[in-house]
């Protein structure tokens, strides 16, 4: 059996910043396993799911940056953490013919971490697992790009002259990224010339009264504007009772067509939680942790992002604090292996930022001493291209970080017209 100091499990934003920070700062006895081979910024799974290829995002493989900063990677999916023998257990690999390739396998580790992301739920609605796509990962983005690619073929050829109906259930985050990214630019792989693709609806739907639950009202207001003058139509009040694979049903009777659902209604932890005893779970299925990002039943497992809930504190579900938190356990991790207690942890919400393509953005930037302040147009856009700026700097180091900006400056990928980042 192979053990390491430091075992991380994940190499999401959050898992992959905490490997690479470790691993520069003298941590090479580390392993990061994720269940995929390559890394893309969650952010940018929007873009994939639209038709840009993984390339043109800046997809990393996971073997390139651990041979960079001399860590360790396998690939892998979480069976199991057993704290009692500080032992992780990988779920056994198969081929497509279920055939075995690599067994279960056991690892140990002197500090293990958490950062295997969360799921969307699907709240129990009928239909909803069967006919609707959610955008949780790389594979996800993937089959919803053919989903749409098909569809649309499927429209063209059989002569069908009315538009393609896209339904997305949740006004959150995802879906206003979603919404505002189709409608404008979506690609499509089975059909050329694209004058003969059909016309697309989008119809954004949200429980609640208001989109961006939690937002500013000002941001929410503009955000609004922007999805209904691109087209969007958005209709607030209207929860998801069921779904077929031609209609969207809402509990006060409405009916909506659809010929290609998306499901975006928020986060919860990963369904592995529910298999794995050693650890409490909030209502969310997600793991329970003190302030010092450790699980109440082991300090040496600590957990970071959404697939975990500070019990005192809780911080959002975003890319914000999940990269927070790695950056925190940079300096943790080696204190817990030193034999010093972990500092607690403390989320600093910057703000919101909303980037809306060539035409500019807005953000709202919390300000220690005054109201928030609202900043627009290329201003903001430029601020939430930092954010991404930042991620590449810390995976990939300043030059090779400097290299890729240089890249997207001169072979940009298709972005969409409204982003929004938290």
């Amino acid at each position: 059996m192979q053990h390491f100091s430091v075992v991380i499990l994940g190499g999401g934003a959050g898992g992959l910043e905490l490997a690479t920070g470790l691993a520069r700062a003298g941590m090479k006895d580390l392993l990061l396993i994720d269940r995929s081979t390559h890394h893309v910024w969650k952010p940018r799974l929007h873009e994939i799911a639209a038709g840009l290829g993984r390339s043109q995002v800046n997809e990393i493989r996971y073997v390139t940056l651990a041979e960079k900063w001399g860590f360790a990677f396998q690939q892998g999916e979480l069976a199991d953490v057993l704290p009692d023998k500080k032992h992780i257990i990988l779920k056994a690999m198969k081929d497509g013919a279920d055939n075995i390739v690599v067994p279960q396998r056991e690892i140990g580790y002197q500090a293990s971490v958490l950062a295997i992301g969360g799921a969307t739920p699907d709240l129990g609605v009928e239909g909803a697992l069967q006919h609707a796509l959610m955008l949780n990962n790389g594979d996800d983005a993937d089959a919803l790009f053919n989903r749409l690619s098909t569809g649309l073929l499927a429209h063209a050829v059989q002569g069908n002259e009315k538009p393609f109906e896209i339904v997305i259930v949740g006004s959150g985050t995802t879906g206003v990224e979603l919404s505002a990214h189709l409608i404008q630019n979506y690609l499509c792989n089975t059909l050329e010339p694209r004058s003969e693709l059909p016309e697309i609806h989008v119809t954004l739907l949200e429980a609640t009264d208001q989109i961006l639950v939690g937002a500013k009202e000002k941001m929410r207001q503009q955000v609004h504007k922007r999805l209904s003058d691109l087209g969007v139509q958005i209709k607030t009040e209207k929860q998801v009772s069921k779904v077929t694979a031609k209609d969207v049903y809402t509990r006060n009777g409405d009916k909506f067509p659809t010929d290609l659902t998306i499901w975006t209604t928020g986060t919860v932890g990963h369904s592995i939680a529910d298999d794995i005893s050693a650890f409490d779970t909030n209502e969310k299925r997600q793991w329970l942790v003190k302030s010092t990002l450790q699980t109440f039943a082991s300090d040496a497992v600590f957990a970071l992002g959404d697939c975990c809930e500070v019990a005192d504190d809780p911080s959002p579900n975003t890319a914000q604090a999940a990269s927070q938190q790695a950056k925190h356990l940079i300096k943790g991790i080696q204190f817990y292996l030193g034999g010093k207690r972990p500092d607690p942890f403390t989320f600093e919400n910057k703000g919101n930022l909303l980037s809306l393509g060539q035409a500019g953005g807005i953000a709202n930037i919390k300000a220690q001493f005054v109201d928030d302040i609202f900043i627009n147009g290329n201003l903001a856009r430029a601020a939430y291209h930092g954010l991404y700026r930042q991620h590449q700097y810390k995976v990939l180091g300043f030059v090779d970080g400097s290299k890729a900006m240089v890249s997207d400056i001169f072979a940009p990928g298709v972005s969409p017209r409204l982003k929004v980042h938290g």
